[in-house]
């Protein structure tokens, strides 16, 4: 039951992994100046959706049902520092970079109000 709900959420998660080790020169410069934070907000801010809606729909772990939406925004947190401290140390070509982790964290948040606005927070909290 829990990877019926929730296989969207960790391809997502897996998918964010393999774009985030990929060698900084696979991406072309942007001509927007900082654009890459938007997209670290913006994968970030999926993700947590993602877990969010599996977690409550999900059955199997009773535990993930309660006090969803800090348990997500914790999960996601850390993830992202994880991952930035997998391109530091891993992954070839690629460095550290806080302000990634910081605009992890703002898409979380923000994948979590928008999830708010969407079905409500009542009980998931």
């Amino acid at each position: 039951m829990f990877f019926k709900f929730n296989y969207l959420g960790l391809t997502w998660a897996v998918m964010i992994l393999v774009l985030c080790g990929l060698p900084g020169d696979q991406f072309d410069s942007s001509k927007v100046q900082n654009a890459d934070l938007a997209i670290h907000a913006l994968l970030f801010g999926v993700l947590s959706f993602l877990l969010t809606e599996g977690f409550l729909k999900q059955s199997s772990y009773r535990v993930l049902r309660f006090q969803t939406m800090r348990k997500v925004f914790v999960i996601t947190v850390l993830y992202g520092v994880l991952i930035e401290l997998l391109q530091g140390s891993v992954f070839i070509g690629r460095s550290v970079e806080s302000m990634d982790m910081v605009f992890n964290a703002i898409g979380s948040f923000t994948g979590l109000t928008v999830f708010g606005a969407v079905y409500g927070v009542k009980g998931y909290l």
